[in-house]
Order: C-alpha cells, then structure tokens, then sequence
C-alpha cells in the first residue's frame, strides 16, 4: 500500500497538469510565425498577418534582433492598413533594438520602413516629409549593401520619395525626376529576384505619369494589369486609377471614362472583399470562442473530477491506516493477554510476563520496548513481541498526552509514585527532603488538576494514566 498509494498520487498529478494545459497549441518559434505572417501577407491577408506578428512578439525565443525584424514588419503591415501613427512607433523601436544589437540589415529595414511612414505623411498630420524620407532612405541604403532584396526595395522608396519632391512642381525639376528613375533603374539591377521587374512596373507608372510620358505609361499600367490576378482588386484599382490621369494626359476622354470605371469596380470588389475576410474572421472567431469556451467548462469538470478522487484516495488511504493501527493494537492486547495468562515462570522463562512488562510503558524509545518484549519471549515469538511493542508504545504516547494535558509537573508525578508506595506526607517530605506543608500543597494542586478529591480517587486516575 505504501508503494501503491504515492503511485496513484503521481498519477492523479499528472492528469491534472494534463487537464489545465491549453487547448493543444504550442508555442511557436518567431521565425515560423514571421513567415506564416509572409505567407498572409501575399494573400493580402493583412489582419491575420499582423496577429501572426503579433504571436511572433511574444514568442519564447524571440531575441531582441529578432524582435527588431518583427517590429519592422508590423511597421509595414500598419502602413498597408492605415496605422501609420502605430507604424512609427513601431519603427522608432525597431530602430533602436536594431542598432543596440549592431546588425546592418536589421538597422536597414527599420530605416526603410521609418522613410516609407515619413512619405506616408501621416506623422505630421497629412504633410508628407519627402526631404527627411530621403535622407532616412539613404541612410538605409548604406546599410544594406549585404542584402540585395533589401536595398532593391529601398532604391523604390527611394524613388517615390524623388517623384515625391516633384509632387508640386510645375515644370517638375528635371534633375530630381531623372534621379527618381536612375533608382527605378538600379533597383531593378540589384534584385536578385527574376520577378522583381514586375514589382517595379507600379513604380514606372507613376514616374511615367508625372514626367507626362502617358504613353509608356499607358502600357506600363497595362503590363501591371495583365500580371495581376482577377483577386488583387487593390492593385487593379491603383492601376485604373493611373490610367484615368493618363488617359486624361492623352485628351482620350473615352478611355479615361472606361478607366474610372473599371477603377469604380475595383474598388467595390476590394472593399466587398475585405467586408467578407472581415465578417468570415469574425465567424470563425465566434466559433474559436464558444470551442473554448466548451473546452473551458470540459476541464473545469476534468479537474473537479481529478480532485474528488484524489480526496477519495486520501480518504480510503487514511481510514486504511486508521484501521490498521485498530487491527494491530486489538492484536497487540489479545497476545498481551495471552501472554500475561500463560504461566511463563518455567525453569527455562524464569520470570513470569507480568512483572517482566511492568514498567515498560514509561520507555519513551520504541526501540527499546521492542528490544524488551524480544528479551522476553525469544527470537521464536518475535511477530508477537512486535505486536506487544507496538501496543504498549501506543498506549504510552496515549497516556502521556493525558498527563500533559492535565499539566502534573514531574515533581507531581514523583508525589503521586511515593504515595503509590503507601508513604504519607511526612514520608513523602522526608524522601523529597522538603517540608510536610509543601506536600500538602503538592496534593492539593494535583488533587484540583485530576478532579479527585482523595488518595484513593487520585491512585484510581493515576493507574488508568500509567503514572504509577
């Protein structure tokens, strides 16, 4: 039992970790969940991008250069869904986790992210900061000499910040429009990637569109166009809104009108389209919701259910023992009494049990009484000395707990022993070397302490307690 009960313990222990744990979902490491946030992204997913960003944040082994790169995608990802002031909050940290841990391409997609919130405008209540954005994006551009999709993506920005310059200029600078192209151009050069030509065809347009080129413009939308998926309504709609001006440039006032409503319909497709992510991500929240909800009132009952048994097996456990302890003293007193009336003073006991026991019950050492009962009857009986043992230290615990609780002093007791002995108080006096009045007062302490009110009521009590 012993061995059984801490076994079912640790079981019972177990369960119940097992029943509070969450509903089955791990932790993920950052970098998993920054590319599932690409991933989302690309889909044009945007809210489920940033909560996986989000996730990223809080994941246990984000490091603070990882936590640098998370912030500058959730930078990115505010900018996409009109969160520009939290976008530069997110920047301005990301900045300065990436330059206290000194990585070049970290410090340069913070500053990428910073010089595209600066073109945003929204820092500074609509009035976008085309000066600083280039300074911050050439800044980002000498650190990011390692990573060359990085800086094709800065050499972009780049160039939105030089048309940017010429957003109210008319003439437009020539100088700052030929820049803003040679950083189109070099972007392009620098990617590694065979479908970056395609990413940059957006930015042509609007460099065609202000330099006043509506033909190459013109073609540059329609390339965008047919590259485009029939779902990226976002695009298609920036798209025909280009051609719209540039068409307009061309005085094709026809086309232009065709083009604003190709761009009408865009848009009403891309808004249709995120009012149903939006309500299909609020349908599957409810449902996550009311799962966990059910999961929730499931281990609720899982751990009451846990509990009440493991309070069951204490129960049943400690009734057990308490039953044991009954069981073995029952046996202790029928083979004390046994013993007592079995004559053991033959030649070879040469002692009877009784007088042999006397005394035994004031031994405070288990051990000890164990030994005395072994002395007694021989290696042959040594199951019943063990069951004696055990009974005359439990009655002994037993009677010393009522000693003390009626509070008798030892020099108490000592009087009680001596007139046991059938001393009187002048004997008593004379054994203890005090005076017969200290006596006396001795007497009428215990008498008041044991409820008694003569020798032979005070002789009775103490015999039943084991005193004498």
């Amino acid at each position: 039992m012993k061995k059984i009960f801490p076994a079912f313990a640790a079981f019972l222990i177990v369960l119940s970790a097992v029943s509070c744990q969450s509903d089955g979902k791990g932790n993920d490491s950052w970098r998993s969940l920054i590319e599932e946030s690409d991933r989302l992204a690309a889909g044009q997913d945007w809210e489920q991008a940033t909560e996986h960003v989000l996730k990223a944040l809080s994941a246990p082994d984000l490091t603070d250069g990882g936590k640098s790169l998370c912030l500058s995608r959730l930078a990115a990802l505010d900018i996409i869904t009109w969160r520009d002031a939290q976008g530069w909050e997110h920047a301005l940290e990301a900045e300065r986790l990436a330059r206290a841990v000194g990585t070049d391409t970290l410090i340069a997609a913070a500053l990428l992210q910073k010089g595209r919130l600066q073109l945003c405008g929204a820092i500074t209540e609509g009035e976008a900061q085309d000066e600083e954005a280039l300074e911050t994006l050439h800044e980002a551009l000498s650190f990011a000499s390692g990573s060359p999709s990085l800086k094709a993506d800065i050499l972009l920005q780049t160039s939105q910040a030089y048309i940017g310059l010429n957003r109210f200029k008319d003439p437009i600078d020539k100088e700052i429009y030929a820049k803003a192209g040679e950083a189109i151009d070099e972007a392009v050069a620098s990617s590694k990637d065979p479908a970056f030509p395609s990413k940059a065809l957006p930015y042509w347009m609007r460099w065609y569109r202000q330099g006043g080129n509506w033909k190459d413009g013109i073609e540059c939308c329609k390339k965008v166009l047919e590259g485009l998926s029939d779902e990226d309504y976002l695009m298609q709609s920036q798209c025909w809104n280009n051609l719209v001006m540039l068409y307009a440039q061309a005085g094709d006032v026809d086309s232009s009108a065709s083009a604003h409503q190709q761009y009408v319909y865009a848009i009403e497709h891309y808004m249709q389209k995120k009012a149903d992510s939006r309500l299909q991500e609020m349908e599957t929240r409810y449902e996550t919701s009311l799962k966990e909800a059910q999961i929730a009132r499931m281990r609720i009952w899982v751990v009451l259910l846990v509990v009440l048994a493991a309070a069951l097996a204490v129960i049943m456990y400690m009734s057990m023992m308490y039953t044991r302890r009954i069981v073995a003293s029952d046996r202790g007193k029928e083979q004390l009494l046994r013993l007592i009336s079995k004559d053991l003073s033959s030649p070879q006991a040469g002692r009877k049990v009784s007088p042999s026991i006397s005394g035994m019950s004031s031994l405070e050492d288990e051990a000890a009484v164990l030994a005395r009962c072994e002395e007694l009857l021989g290696e042959e009986d040594r199951d019943v000395a063990e069951d004696v043992a055990l009974y005359i230290s439990n009655l002994a615990r037993e009677r010393s707990r009522e000693v003390k609780k009626l509070g008798l002093t030892a020099r108490e007791c000592e009087v009680i022993r001596l007139c046991s002995e059938g001393l009187s108080n002048a004997g008593i006096a004379g054994k203890l070397h005090v005076s017969i009045y200290t006596i006396k007062n001795h007497k009428q302490n215990i008498f008041l302490k044991m409820d008694v009110h003569s020798n032979a009521e005070m002789l009775s009590a103490a015999n039943q307690l084991g005193i004498i």
